[in-house]
């Protein structure tokens, strides 16, 4: 393969247009142990000075993102052995599946798209009615609101949640985040439409977790793609100047909304089939792969 075979057709035009790269983090970069590899890191130093910012946009809560404040802190420790170059702090995360947007550096929500209490509930009705074996979670902006049998299974490392049935705990001014609902033993992709099917008309719903029964419910019309548009227009960037990179159900919009959006070939089959780039998978660190083309690319211009 050629120096510049991920890139496409014309390459040089990729590497005069990208302004910004946005990324998911859950299986494009960060693996099941919630660590970026070292090629991975590498790659986004030597991107960000060349000068091109990157967005992370994930379906993590701003709660649960250890791995970032990690990259964070292995920056400011390689700094001096960088000739002294100072790092690039990490700014505002697309969070929550673009639910949220939250400035790392000043630890706060910048700004937030919501459920209301009422439509969350009458989503958890419907489909306690449909699947009376579902849990449910909801991630709020006061906190996390769960039932009980949710934090044995959780790995989002709650804590000081309101514990009890969601119809009980949820507050008639809860703004939601987003809604969680998980059927254990389901087939995931069979649950998923099913919850699709019964409540579409009252929230989105979207799926991120590969082999596990659980929907991820939000604000009508929300998606990664649309909290990532909105942030790139604050800024006078285009869709054809961004490069984005995902593997689930939760990033295709951004996918196909970016001018260049590629999957990784480890990620849903039915997304890589829907995205026309292709990156290497995961464990043959296929964003550093393109990151790394794209730079060399650049440097030859």
């Amino acid at each position: 393969m050629s120096s510049v075979g991920l890139l496409g057709p014309d390459p040089q035009r990729m590497a005069r247009e990208v302004r910004l790269v946005a990324s998911d983090l859950d299986g494009t970069l960060i693996g099941p142990d919630f660590r970026f590899r070292p090629r991975t890191q590498e790659a986004l130093t030597s991107l960000e000075q060349a000068g091109i910012p990157i967005v992370f946009v994930t379906g993590r809560p701003s709660r649960w993102l250890h791995p970032l404040r990690d990259l964070h802190r292995l920056r400011e420790s390689v700094a001096p052995r960088a000739g002294g170059r100072e790092q690039t702090p990490i700014g505002a995360v697309i969070c929550s599946n673009g639910a949220l947007v939250y400035d790392m550096a000043g630890d706060t929500v910048l700004s937030s798209s919501t459920l209301g209490a009422p439509a969350a509930l009458e989503a958890v009705a419907r489909l306690r009615a449909r699947f009376p074996g579902a849990l449910f979670s909801a991630e709020t902006l006061r906190g996390v609101a769960a039932e009980p049998r949710w934090l044995t299974r959780d790995r989002t490392r709650i804590r000081d949640a309101r514990i009890g049935p969601l119809e009980q705990i949820l507050e008639p001014d809860d703004r939601i985040v987003k809604l969680l609902s998980r059927l254990d033993g389901a087939v995931p992709e069979e649950f998923v439409e099913g919850v699709r099917a019964e409540v579409s008309d009252l929230v989105s719903v979207t799926h991120s977790v590969p082999r596990e029964p659980l929907a991820e419910l939000a604000l009508p019309g929300l998606s990664k793609a649309e909290a990532l548009a909105e942030h790139c227009a604050q800024r006078g960037i285009s869709a054809h100047e961004v490069l984005a990179f995902g593997d689930m159900q939760n990033d295709l919009r951004m996918l196909q909304w970016a001018g260049y959006g590629y999957a990784l070939r480890s990620g849903d089959p039915a997304v890589v089939a829907a995205v026309e780039r292709t990156a290497p998978g995961f464990d043959d660190d296929g964003v550093a792969q393109v990151l790394e083309q794209l730079l060399a690319q650049r440097a030859a211009l």
